[in-house]
């Protein structure tokens, strides 16, 4: 019986994977979160695909540390997945291209302006 579940979580992480591939060109981070349940699912069940993944993070640390950190529990997955995905940005797109560094620039502005005026209106109300 343990063996037939196994498989099947196997092959659930197997099709999880392989759609979150599918979904992967779709604007925004769609297919990451099936492909990590998918992964989850894999490494769960398999002793043997465990050992090969920490080969693959000892192998390209840069690229499968934040995958691995994803995967541990009480993760920050919403900002590691956007420091992934300005990794690649910067590694696959031109300049002019980068969306995601310049929508970060603008967030940084519009905070650094919220905090300037927020404590010129404290010497204002303080006078």
């Amino acid at each position: 019986m343990a063996i037939v579940l196994k498989l099947l979580m196997s092959l659930a992480g197997m099709v999880l994977m392989a759609f979150g591939v599918v979904l992967a060109p779709l604007p925004g981070p769609v297919g990451v979160p099936f492909v990590l349940f998918g992964l989850i699912l894999l490494l769960r069940s398999s002793v043997w695909i465990k050992r090969q993944f920490v080969k693959l993070v000892r192998a390209h640390p840069k690229w499968l540390r934040p995958l691995r950190t994803m995967l541990r529990p009480g993760a920050k997955i919403v900002s590691l997945v956007w420091l992934q995905g300005l990794r690649v940005e910067r590694g696959l797109m031109p300049r002019r291209f980068r969306f995601m560094q310049n929508s970060r620039q603008g967030v940084k502005q519009g905070v650094r302006s919220i905090f300037k005026n927020r404590g010129a209106r404290s010497t204002e109300d303080a006078a």
